[in-house]
């Protein structure tokens, strides 16, 4: 993952890793460090993986039902003397494709480490000056995804998702796909169900996470 490890070894974005650590050694409810970051990107990363193949297992099921469809078709048309040489009359391909593309994959995991990295870069900020993490961390995420040379065609939707990760409404807009695993990704790491500070904890019973998903 070339943009990750850029990333992971530039001095800026480790100083404010170290900074933020520094900050909630005495917090007793959710951290925001490195593992925090690192788990997100994981578990975004599987969730995505699992409805790729969910998607592809349905395809190539819908495909093989199609493919026995026809050779049922045929073989009633030959008992009649009804020759057929290709039943396909939607000219549908159904020769099995790989499901991941290998470079695709590569280029789309990086993207996600990068984007689940730098989701709460801005927390040390909002410590020290109250600006809200989603605002001072986009401000950050640009110029640290600048230095990298961040691919220009991803920069717009990582930036994106650092500025509203936190607190966009699903009602003002379509999220995209890697938002959305972002999103829930960064929810469900938490473990709620072990969390000594839950009587405290401003989440609402029913927005914990009580289970391990991943």
């Amino acid at each position: 993952m070339k943009f990750a490890e850029k990333l992971l070894k530039h001095p800026e974005f480790l100083q404010l890793q170290k900074r933020v650590q520094e900050m909630e050694q005495d917090r007793i409810y959710c951290h925001h460090e490195l593992s925090h970051a690192l788990d997100v990107c994981r578990m975004a990363w599987m969730m995505y993986l699992e409805d790729e193949y969910k998607t592809h297992l349905k395809d190539y099921r819908q495909k093989k039902e199609a493919k026995v469809e026809a050779s049922e078709q045929k073989y009633r048309a030959e008992i009649a003397g009804q020759y057929i040489t290709d039943l396909q009359t939607d000219d549908a391909d159904h020769t099995e494709k790989p499901y991941l593309n290998a470079d695709n994959m590569l280029a789309k995991k990086d993207q996600f480490y990068v984007t689940g990295l730098l989701h709460d870069i801005g927390r040390v900020a909002q410590y020290e000056t109250g600006e809200h993490h989603s605002v001072a961390g986009v401000r950050i995420a640009e110029k640290l995804l600048t230095e990298i040379e961040y691919p220009s065609e991803w920069m717009r939707e990582t930036l994106q998702i650092v500025g509203v990760h936190h607190g966009r409404e699903e009602t003002d807009g379509e999220l995209s796909r890697m938002e959305y695993y972002i999103r829930r990704a960064d929810h469900l790491s938490r473990n709620c169900f072990f969390c000594e500070a839950s009587d405290s904890c401003k989440w609402k019973k029913e927005e914990r996470n009580q289970t391990i998903c991943w």
